[in-house]
């Protein structure tokens, strides 16, 4: 192999940097106004599955525009998955 060529490794896993998933994460929760990484009780808008749920408010997804609140994000707390738009209301607990 020449000295100009790259040789990629696509069956590779990818590594990410220390600190950039959680960076994503904090800044995600900052435009949302979300607590995502708190124990949180989260009560669904009526015709949901679920009255409420409370645990850790985890990112399902990142979404494909980080900094667009309008979009729905996917969400799970406690095995249960859930978007933005099924919440009706959540407090810290």
């Amino acid at each position: 192999m020449s000295g100009d060529q790259l040789t990629l490794a696509f069956d590779s896993t990818p590594i990410l940097q220390p600190g950039a998933v959680p960076h994503l994460r904090d800044e995600i929760a900052r435009v949302w106004s979300l607590p995502l990484g708190e124990c949180v009780e989260i009560v669904f808008r009526p015709g949901f599955n679920l009255a409420a749920v409370t645990g850790l408010l985890e990112l399902r997804d990142a979404p494909a525009t980080p900094w667009d609140c309008h979009q729905p994000l996917s969400l799970r707390v406690v095995g249960c998955d859930f978007s933005t738009r099924d919440i009706a209301s959540w407090k810290r607990v």
